[in-house]
């Protein structure tokens, strides 16, 4: 058991490692003025117990908090945590690939604002990025579609979930546009590896407390693509702070019990 004294040191240690020697990471607007108990309950609980948990690296958190912060619209915090995934080591692609990961979980515009502040932190950091550009706009709809189709059985598994006894339904033609795209275009590109795509959608559909089978079909497919039980708990730990102890709690007792289901302990 640690002492109080030791989770707090331990979180300024994680603090001065995200910070790269910006002292204004250290700062809390705010807390550190109104409510300085906060800030030492903070950085305790959150920089010295949970970011400095085992079962996930540190880029791994980054890419947790960033996707939370984005879906939940938090945009002064997202920006910190934009610098912070660069100062801990993920790649200019790497960190807007996790964005084009999230459109169709939390919207274009969530997206949209989220770039204009990677824009302006790579101009102030003089970042030279050349954008990836991988879409194959002379493909056919019917191929984008099989792309999709192929993409979508490998990171989820059964496509048919959804599917109605009308194929021109209102509901299979959205199935089709979001196979097409999400699973088509956005889940084959470059500069994210399978496993870093489940934790994104994950992260985004807990803060948005998404608890239906969508979830549930989300954690099989990490599963599926290599996550272990312990790393999606820690998926799931790692938001706790950024939006909400309930939305944890929720998504790890559906977690609990899809690795039941498959025979799985954490």
């Amino acid at each position: 058991m640690t002492t109080l004294d030791e989770r707090y040191e331990r979180g300024q240690e994680m603090r001065a490692l995200m910070a790269k020697g910006d002292p204004s990471h250290f700062t809390l607007p705010g807390i550190d003025q109104l409510a300085p108990d906060l800030k030492r309950i903070i950085d305790e609980a959150l920089f010295g117990s949970i970011w400095s948990r085992p079962g996930l690296d540190v880029t791994q958190r980054a890419i947790c908090t960033t996707s939370a912060l984005m879906a939940l619209g938090q945009l002064p915090l997202l920006r910190r945590h934009i610098e912070r995934c660069l100062n801990l080591g993920l790649t200019p692609d790497q960190l807007v690939e996790v964005f084009i990961q999230l459109t169709f979980y939390v919207g274009v515009p969530a997206v949209e604002a989220a770039m204009r502040i990677t824009k302006e932190i790579f101009e102030e950091r003089g970042i030279k990025f050349t954008p990836t550009q991988v879409y194959d706009t002379k493909q056919t709809v019917d191929e984008l579609h099989e792309a999709g189709h192929r993409s979508h059985e490998e990171h989820i598994g059964d496509i048919t979930e959804y599917y109605t006894d009308d194929p021109d339904s209102q509901e299979m033609q959205l199935d089709r546009l979001i196979n097409e795209y999400l699973w088509g275009a956005i889940y084959t590109r470059p500069n994210l590896d399978s496993k870093s795509r489940a934790i994104c959608a994950l992260s985004a559909m807990t803060v948005l407390g998404q608890y239906d089978r969508q979830i549930r079909r989300r954690i099989e497919g990490a599963l599926r693509v290599g996550m272990t039980p312990t790393e999606i708990m820690e998926v799931f730990i790692q938001v706790t702070l950024y939006g909400g102890y309930f939305t944890t709690r929720t998504a790890m007792r559906i977690a609990r019990s899809v690795f039941t289901e498959q025979g799985l302990t954490a």
